[in-house]
């Protein structure tokens, strides 16, 4: 799996970017969040990826930030919404403000984003509001952690075989507590 993509930013639009790293143009599409964070074309951009995989296409999907990516894959879970709907709804509305419209039941909310009818929003809510996932996907504001030191955790947690988002807020916690000055075994020790 591609977890992330680094290089020169050789094209951004709100809908797709292309990075080309190794002398490989990877485009990945993004929501108009994840375009609004970007800088400008040739500089250098990291952007975390999913890699969907259908039995007709492969599609690489980028996020400027780990909320993005997690809020992005517990849509994708929910039945009758795939990525590139998933997408649109993130491109509609904020991490969490999504949050916040589930959390609190607001169907209206959700149906103001273009592809998103009643029962849609309503099969959201139902699928999400009850997970304890929605609080984890945003880290503690103010909270500035090393990306790298917690994805390098996260995964090696995830590798152990604790499920990835039990591993996410597990490390989250320890950064909280902890503070960032800790190492990846530092926090993956602490973590368990």
């Amino acid at each position: 799996m591609i977890t992330y993509v680094r290089g020169q930013l050789a094209e951004k639009a709100p809908t797709r970017a292309v990075v080309e790293a190794g002398g490989i143009g990877y485009e990945l599409a993004i929501s108009l969040a994840t375009y609004g964070q970007l800088p400008a074309v040739g500089a250098e951009v990291q952007l975390l990826t999913h890699h969907h995989v259908r039995e007709d296409r492969q599609d690489l999907f980028g996020f400027a930030d780990e909320a993005e990516r997690e809020m992005f894959r517990m849509l994708i879970g929910v039945s009758g919404i795939g990525p590139v709907l998933a997408q649109t709804v993130l491109s509609g509305m904020a991490v969490r403000d999504l949050q916040e419209a589930i959390r609190h039941e607001r169907v209206r909310e959700l149906t103001g984003i273009k592809g998103i009818g009643k029962k849609t929003a309503e099969r959201v809510i139902i699928e999400l509001k009850d997970k304890n996932q929605l609080g984890a996907v945003v880290a503690a504001p103010g909270v500035p952690a090393p990306p790298r030191a917690i994805e390098e955790a996260v995964l090696a947690l995830s590798a152990l075989g604790i499920a990835s988002l039990a591993a996410r807020q597990a490390v989250q916690r320890v950064v909280e507590k902890e503070g960032i000055e800790l190492s990846v075994q530092q926090l993956i020790k602490r973590a368990l």
